[in-house]
């Protein structure tokens, strides 16, 4: 169908259920009735012959309920059949319906019959079923039956008392009622009906999706980027938390940036705050994307159960349209810590960064959707979320490396995502290309009669890196880790000399990080984020939270 025609189809629909004044509007401004009415155009745009509606009314007042029921009259008028369930009709509204299937307790059928006949109004000269026919029916099984006032009555509260529903027991008035009916020509005409009714052609679609899996794609993309563009809250909040977090760390480190650092308080200082700029960034990610999923759960369900689009196409739209979003974050997260805290300006390495958070951010967000479909409810998927970033963030490796973590509580050092994106994103931060270590193949002198005179850092000796300032091991935290023969024969240090050795070289041996695998670290968090993905398909494909 071309586009101007699918136009034609939409406004037309939008005048059928009176929602044309109100056209342009978002959802989420719409009354509970108008909401009513738009999921009967939503319906009414495949243009189905009959639409079945469980009691379109409820939840609302009476004038709201009203209009709905005029809508549903004039969508009935215009030849569809309708099957209604309907909650306590006012006498207005159940003067709409042309038929009535009333049941008792247990299913049995009592009356199945028109409302009729048609009377009109003294004071509004308007036509209404005056449902005659029902009353009739009960009135005319027993002389003990109560007898229907007539006027204004409500003959739906008539029909509520003669079975005696709601009053936990059945009314005596001598009338087993469904065999009343079994015994009325109402029965007998429907099972005439039933008898001739002929089998018509079997309806079958060489696929269960109206659309390709290609437009699909689109629209959800489409789509998705729309939702997100009208979610204030979930992107400014992102915003402004990263903002603030981002100001808050690279402020704390303002004054001690790492071409300052030349002991071991400055160095503990710069690693804190980095590591807080950077873990925290993503975990925001984690923690504010529940919600995104969770709530759009009871409309996706409605409209997968309808054959709107696969899964898959559902996915695929907000995995696209979250990427540009993250990295608009990253980039000014970047331009606020980094800048600030005066991180390597080397372009290289700041694309580098931006690539890593970028990952980083990307993983943990997906991490953050994957829990909002495996868990039944948001608030449950919060609460698991908040968890599990904190035993992310204690298993990263910066509170306690690998060493030191027994067993098997190191598996969780293992397959956590924060590792993998600390070990990418830090190391660079505090590199330097020559070493104080005998051992290490670009070793340059930092103690004994070799050592050249006045050095401060490896920068006079050809070294690049921001992590080449020499410093004296005070704590024996080197020692400690390697032991202090090793420290003897690779840094020259006896008793209680200090250790003299890089910046890198004492991040890189107490944190236990090799440089050589941030890029496998990058790899790895791609990795990650596939996993992630893969598993949120598979929940929102097979679980479903609501049994409805």
């Amino acid at each position: 169908m071309p586009f101007h025609e699918k136009e034609q189809v939409m406004e037309a629909v939008a005048d059928v259920v009176e929602l044309t004044p109100i056209l342009g509007k978002t959802i989420v401004n719409l009354s509970a009735e108008q909401r009513k009415r738009l999921t009967l155009g939503v319906e009414m745009a495949a243009n189905p012959s009959v639409l079945f509606l469980d009691e379109p009314t409820s939840g609302l007042d009476s004038r709201s309920a009203r209009i709905v029921i005029r809508v549903v009259k004039r969508i009935a008028s215009m030849g569809r059949t309708i099957i209604c369930t309907i909650h306590q009709p006012s006498f207005e509204i159940f003067s709409s319906f042309d038929r009535l299937l009333l049941l008792k307790r247990g299913g049995l059928v009592v009356y199945n019959g028109d409302l009729g006949p048609v009377t009109e109004s003294a004071t509004t000269h308007q036509s209404y079923n005056s449902a005659h026919n029902m009353v009739g029916h009960f009135e005319g099984a027993n002389p003990e039956v109560p007898r229907f006032t007539g006027g204004r009555a409500n003959p739906a509260e008539y029909m509520l008392e003669v079975l005696g529903a709601g009053t936990g027991q059945a009314v005596d008035n001598g009338v087993v009622w469904e065999e009343e009916y079994k015994r009325s020509a109402m029965s007998r005409e429907t099972e005439h009906k039933l008898a001739n009714v002929s089998i018509g052609t079997k309806v079958e679609f060489k696929d269960r999706h109206a659309a390709s899996l290609l437009k699909q794609l689109w629209y959800s993309t489409e789509r998705w980027a729309l939702l997100h563009w009208r979610n204030v809250g979930y992107n400014f909040t992102r915003i402004l938390i990263i903002v603030i977090v981002s100001l808050l760390f690279s402020l704390s480190i303002v004054s001690s940036p790492m071409a300052h650092v030349f002991d071991q308080s400055a160095l503990q200082s710069l690693n804190g705050c980095i590591f807080a700029g950077v873990f925290f960034i993503a975990a925001i990610n984690a923690i504010t994307t529940v919600g995104v999923l969770g709530e759009a759960q009871v409309v996706y369900y409605k409209e997968i159960a309808a054959g709107m689009y696969h899964p898959f196409a559902y996915l695929w739209g907000l995995t696209i349209v979250e990427l540009p979003w993250v990295m608009f974050l990253v980039l000014v997260h970047t331009g606020i810590f980094y800048t600030i805290a005066q991180l390597d300006p080397s372009g290289g390495e700041v694309l580098r960064y931006i690539l890593n958070m970028f990952l980083f951010c990307t993983t943990l967000l997906y991490f953050g959707q994957m829990i909002s479909a495996l868990v039944p409810t948001t608030k449950q998927a919060s609460l698991a979320v908040g968890s599990l970033i904190g035993t992310l963030n204690l298993y990263s490796g910066f509170f306690m490396p690998e060493s030191a973590i027994p067993w098997p509580w190191k598996l969780f050092y293992y397959i956590s995502p924060a590792r993998f994106g600390l070990k990418a994103t830090m190391p660079p931060q505090f590199y330097c290309s020559k070493s104080c270590v005998a051992e290490d193949a670009n070793y340059v002198a930092c103690f004994g009669l070799d050592m050249p005179e006045g050095l401060t850092s490896l920068h006079s000796q050809g070294a690049w890196g921001p992590g080449c300032n020499v410093m004296a091991d005070i704590t024996g935290q080197v020692a400690y880790k390697k032991g202090a023969d090793w420290v003897e024969t690779n840094l020259g240090a006896r008793g209680r000399m200090p250790a003299m050795l890089t910046v890198w070289d004492y991040w890189r041996i107490t944190t236990e990080s090799v440089y050589e695998d941030c890029w496998s670290y990058t790899l790895a968090l791609v990795g990650f984020a596939v996993a992630f993905r893969i598993i949120t398909f598979l929940a929102i494909t097979y679980l479903k939270h609501i049994k409805r």
